[in-house]
């Protein structure tokens, strides 16, 4: 006769709380699904580990391309800062007399030009006022116009070489033409006061 048993199971087993007894590697993959569970304060965080791995690289490329463009930003920042130190240095020892009133004269002037050939071609509208502007810059501010030239002399030596030893020539050939001219005029002005010394003298020796 075959002993009734009471439970279907009566074995004797002994539970050990804390086993390090590893996860099966089919219930490793039926929880895998769901995602890896993490607690903080009590509560469950589940995050999905394919999602968790493109908001990462998401994430750090976001990071990244901020940080290029804020390092290129930073270093045109600088780098203007930079130009525009140097250009207001350059200006500052450029001009050399008080801006006023010399510069309203110099731009009304400049005005005067524009006015005076307003209903002629454009290269005249364009050159006119340069050229009253400049002669009066050479009037009104001559040690300012003297460090415009010289600043221009570099300038167009180091970026336009051809035509800055072609403006040399011809500026050695007016600086002759007019050196020649002067010489002219002085033997004129000779000639003139030895003529009228000898007509004088001439008149003289009649008289007597």
């Amino acid at each position: 006769m075959t002993k009734r048993q009471f439970y279907e199971d009566d074995e004797y087993i002994l539970n050990k709380p804390g086993t390090t007894t590893p996860i099966p590697s089919q219930l490793e993959a039926a929880e895998s699904i769901h995602g890896n569970a993490t607690f903080i304060d009590g509560m469950v965080i589940r995050t999905t580990p394919i999602l968790e791995t493109y908001a990462n690289k998401l994430r750090h490329y976001i990071h990244d391309k901020v940080s290029l463009w804020g390092a290129e930003l930073n270093t045109q920042k600088s780098a203007f800062n930079n130009e525009f130190k140097n250009l207001s240095y350059e200006i500052d020892s450029l001009i050399q007399e008080p801006v006023l009133p010399g510069l309203i004269y110099i731009l009304t002037i400049g005005l005067t030009g524009s006015i005076l050939v307003r209903k002629r071609n454009l290269l005249v509208r364009f050159i006119t006022p340069v050229l009253f502007g400049g002669v009066a810059l050479n009037w009104f501010m001559p040690r300012t116009a003297s460090g415009v030239a010289m600043k221009y002399d570099e300038l167009e030596s180091k970026n336009l070489p051809e035509l800055h030893i072609q403006r040399e020539i011809v500026q050695r050939s007016v600086e002759e033409f007019k050196k020649e001219a002067d010489r002219s005029l002085e033997d004129a002005e000779k000639s003139v006061v030895q003529a009228v010394h000898d007509f004088r003298k001439l008149v003289q020796e009649k008289w007597e």
